[in-house]
């Protein structure tokens, strides 16, 4: 590909996110369609996502459905800030990144998923310096992963989940 149609098209990806990012910062629904170098695309707003859309495939940022990550979701937990997780289709895949809050400790979130994730997939779990981690990796070496990482530090409990195909 030419240089001019390489900078072209990262050109265009950066004013679409940036029209992601606009968008995410207003409210209520809102469809917003851009005519870039390489056709159309279009930002979309509607409740706590916003949607960019093209002929290269779809972002979404913003709730994301947990039913979707292929990890189960630790019971109580909540979705963290509106901007913090997201979603990407292309013809070549597709990926979601989650993350998620509870008022649970560490060792009880860990201990969950460690009951309710196959045998054998915690690949971590660290507890130094007042804070602790544990990874989880679901059908390793395949098209269809799943990675769920529990953090714990000064009492929070986060959990982050990525799935991808």
């Amino acid at each position: 590909m030419p240089a001019w149609k390489a900078w072209g098209m990262r050109i265009s990806i950066v004013v679409c996110l940036l029209s992601v990012a606009a968008l995410a910062a207003c409210g209520g629904g809102q469809k917003t369609t851009y005519t870039t170098s390489n056709g159309t695309a279009t930002v979309t707003k509607n409740g706590s996502s916003t949607t960019y859309e093209s002929k290269e495939g779809k972002i979404t940022v913003g709730a994301v459905d947990p039913s979707k990550l292929g990890a189960p979701l630790y019971p109580g937990a909540a979705q963290t800030e509106q901007n913090s997780s997201f979603s990407v289709t292309s013809s070549k895949g597709s990926g979601t990144i989650a993350s998620f809050t509870t008022a649970d400790k560490f060792p009880a979130v860990e201990a969950w998923y460690k009951k309710h994730l196959p045998k054998g997939s915690e690949k971590t779990n660290v507890n130094e310096g007042g804070g602790s981690i544990a990874e989880f990796v679901m059908a390793e070496n395949t098209p269809n992963q799943t990675l769920v990482m529990v953090t714990g530090k000064n009492g929070a409990t986060q959990i982050v989940i990525t799935h991808g195909k």
